[in-house]
């Protein structure tokens, strides 16, 4: 029962009255507020002129100015050198009268010498010197010196050189990085004392031609003779190069 009764029981709120002046003033205050805030930061970015203030004077200090300098007085001006007469020069005026030449005193005589002036002598004695090279007599010139002779090439009378000197060829590293092997073939020119001259390449291979030709320029040999007469040759050097 007592359930019942309440569930039945309806309650209405209350009623507020409405005050129009309360929403005036908050509708005036919100307008207010939008307004500061739109046009304060307006006046805030301007930047006003500022006040004049006059720079404060200055005074400078007085210099002495140095004094100006003496004043030189130029040397007095020297005398030009009276020019010295000479006596041997032209008379500036004709004279009046023309003296007599005064002859000049005989210089002393030279006996004459045999054969023509002086000194001839020596130079008859010099002619018959150089002409004494066509009569067989006397000294002769030295006789001209042969040509040296020309390279020959090893083979037939002409037997190949013994090796004294040896160099080793060095072994390019960039030849050896990259395994490169083969043989240069080399012709060297060898003077009558045995020593390398000339080495041109026959046979190339790039990387291993400068190793080549380096070591052959350092090798030496034993002198070839013809006819008991040391003589320079020509003949061909094969070096081998391998990677172990």
């Amino acid at each position: 029962m007592p359930r019942a009764f309440f569930d039945q029981v309806l309650v209405a709120p209350a009623r507020r009255r409405s005050r129009p002046w309360v929403t005036v003033g908050s509708v005036l205050l919100h307008i207010a507020a939008l307004l500061a805030l739109c046009v304060w930061p307006l006046t805030a970015a301007v930047t006003l002129p500022g006040v004049h203030t006059p720079l404060p004077t200055m005074m400078l200090a007085s210099t002495e100015l140095p004094p100006p300098p003496p004043e030189v007085t130029p040397p007095p001006p020297t005398e030009a050198p009276t020019p010295i007469a000479n006596p041997d020069a032209a008379p500036v005026e004709a004279p009046d009268e023309i003296l007599p030449e005064v002859e000049p005193s005989p210089a002393s005589t030279v006996p004459p010498v045999p054969g023509g002036l002086p000194g001839a002598g020596a130079a008859t004695a010099f002619t018959g010197l150089l002409s004494s090279r066509s009569l067989g007599t006397g000294l002769q010139a030295p006789p001209p010196r042969p040509d040296p002779p020309a390279p020959r090439r090893v083979g037939g009378e002409i037997e190949e050189p013994a090796r004294i000197v040896y160099k080793a060829p060095v072994y390019p590293q960039i030849a050896v990085s990259a395994r490169v092997e083969g043989t240069v073939i080399l012709e060297a020119t060898i003077d009558a004392q045995g020593v390398v001259r000339n080495v041109t390449v026959l046979k190339s291979v790039p990387l291993l031609d400068r190793a080549a030709i380096e070591a052959v320029q350092q090798w030496r040999y034993t002198p070839t003779r013809l006819n008991g007469q040391a003589i320079p040759i020509i003949m061909t050097v094969t070096v081998t190069f391998s990677v172990r």
